[in-house]
């Protein structure tokens, strides 16, 4: 009886939530349209409301709508005669302006004025400026149906504008208003305390028993859907962006998209074998971005006067890029190796060795880019074009131009796929992540085992830090910033499960270009970067979600 009472207060309260929510919102709309009516940004409507005699312009009627922009002021308390009057004066003259812009009407109205300016002709007039604007300026006045003294008030705008600066300060005395931000967040105090109650309560709930045996057919289809929700999800996505935007999916987008994904790609590659160990690496941004700085410095053009290493005078190219590509190499790995030493020998969870190694590794960077001899900490840019043709050059096949990382990622995807699945290590790596212990008992050399995956993890972490810096043209102290977001995120979304033990090379590759597809998508449709960063932030939830259920299934 107690809960089911909780229950009901906490309905009635989530539900004055909402209406608190819904009341604040309507009520920051109150501000958001008089910024908009008076052409102004959300910073400094405010201040024209204040003091309105800073106020000398307004928005366009005709782009707000006049019929709008009446409401607005009639609901201000201002005499309705003046504001009809006003309104549609200047709707008028805004109208005839944009008339005077238009090619065909001026053709037709100066044909109208003198015979002799035709098709062929109206480009001299264009040429003589004076004439031009005169005639222009008749148009609008003929147009308008007024003097110039009435016209110079209406380009002025006098008449509108006084009359937002005798009502916008009655804005002021709306409550609903001023009231709309505390009672909003009111509101969404409420929701939240009401959601946490709720989902609390769900807990308790016992799930029913099946009573009945499942459809072997419903069966099937559900565990499909289980395992592809993920891939229908970000596909459905792909393809209404495509119908919104046709030339989302042109080929030069499709290899924009492969080019983005493929450094990328090249990180999951090594985070896909530490997730199937039931690890994770957090460092890989860092380490990667204190490896395309050590690839940077070292790849410089050797005519570039701030260069790190005065002391190269030759340019690396041909064989001599190995020495850039190896350190940077050796660097990942080095980080790689502390990580696989706290995960096997000292049982460290992956998470906290890892987060240790991404502080390490940023500080690293830092200290050495400060160490140019220019004595600043600019990033190293300016790199040699031997370097750059060949780690982020491309080819022509017919008319189409391939990106070579692109080529470099499938060929590093072959290999890793080949270590996979038609190796020891592989199957020992399986073994170790679906089961720890008997894989020991199995005779699975288990630190061994670890330690080998996280070297071929360092390594590729480095190819993909010497390709990036060729990609990106310079490399600063925040080059790789929430990398490790991403390649996670390929991995989790290609398939490959955090309870360990299972996933497959094609998955991750197809997670990497779907995701940076998504990625792409947004860009190309104009989202706020901050949302793509909410949007990208529920996929890795829903892809582990999804991960989850499917192990709680199996189980």
């Amino acid at each position: 009886m107690k809960k089911r009472i909780s229950s009901i207060v906490m309905l009635v309260v989530l539900i004055i939530g909402i209406a608190l929510t819904a009341y604040g919102v309507t009520g920051r709309n109150i501000y958001d349209n008089a910024a908009a009516m008076m052409g102004s940004n959300k910073k400094d409507a405010m201040g024209f409301i204040q003091d309105p005699s800073t106020l000398t312009a307004v928005g366009n009627v005709n782009d707000i709508g006049a019929d709008k922009v009446k409401s607005f002021l009639k609901g201000l308390g201002l005499d309705a005669a003046k504001v009809d009057a006003a309104v549609d004066a200047r709707a008028n003259y805004e109208s005839a302006v944009a008339g005077a812009k238009d090619r065909d009407t001026m053709l037709a109205y100066a044909h109208g004025v003198d015979e002799t300016i035709t098709e062929e002709t109206y480009a001299d007039l264009v040429k003589d400026a004076a004439r031009f604007e005169q005639m222009k300026k008749d148009y609008a006045l003929e147009k308008v149906g007024v003097d110039e003294a009435a016209f110079a008030e209406l380009e002025a705008n006098t008449a509108l504008i006084e009359l937002y600066r005798e009502g916008v300060p009655g804005i002021l005395n709306n409550s609903h208003m001023t009231n709309a931000v505390p009672v909003m967040f009111v509101g969404i105090i409420l929701i939240v305390a009401a959601g946490a109650y709720f989902l609390i309560l769900s807990m308790s709930l016992k799930p029913r028993a099946r009573t009945r045996a499942a459809n072997p057919k419903v069966e099937r289809i559900t565990t499909f859907l289980l395992n592809y929700a993920l891939f229908i999800i970000l596909g459905l996505i792909l393809i209404i962006v495509s119908i919104i935007r046709p030339n989302f999916l042109s080929m030069s987008n499709i290899l924009n998209i492969l080019q983005n994904a493929s450094t990328k790609g090249i990180l999951a590659l090594g985070c896909a074998g530490l997730i199937v160990l039931a690890g994770t690496d957090l460092s890989i941004g860092r380490v990667l971005g204190l490896s395309a700085a050590v690839t940077a410095s070292l790849v410089q053009s050797a005519s570039y006067a701030s260069r790190m290493f005065p002391t190269i005078v030759q340019p690396m190219s041909g064989i001599m890029l190995f020495i850039p590509l190896f350190a940077s190499m050796a660097v990942a790995v080095l980080f790689s190796m502390i990580n696989g030493f706290g995960v096997a020998k000292l049982h460290l969870h992956a998470f906290i060795v890892t987060l240790g190694t991404q502080l390490i590794a940023y500080g690293a960077n830092c200290l050495y880019i400060e160490s140019q001899p220019s004595g600043t900490a600019q990033a190293l840019s300016t790199f040699d074009q031997g370097f750059l043709n060949v780690a982020a050059g491309a080819f022509n096949i017919g008319s189409v131009r391939i990106p070579v990382v692109v080529i470099y990622f499938a060929i590093l995807a072959i290999i890793v796929w080949v270590i996979w699945n038609k190796t020891t290590l592989g199957k020992n790596m399986f073994a170790v992540g679906g089961n720890t212990e008997a894989a020991a008992v199995s005779g699975v050399n288990v630190a061994k085992t670890i330690m080998l995956v996280y070297l071929m993890a360092g390594l590729l972490y480095g190819i993909s830090s010497f390709l990036e810096a060729a990609r990106i043209t310079s490399v600063g102290a925040n080059t790789g910033l929430n990398y490790e977001t991403d390649a996670i995120s390929a991995v989790v979304v290609g398939g490959v499960s955090f309870s360990g033990g299972v996933g497959t090379i094609q998955g991750v590759v197809i997670g990497a270009i779907i995701l940076q597809a998504i990625v792409y998508a947004l860009q190309f449709l104009g989202v706020n970067p901050y949302i793509q960063y909410i949007i990208r932030g529920l996929i890795i939830i829903l892809a582990v979600s999804i991960d989850v259920r499917k192990y709680i299934v199996k189980k």
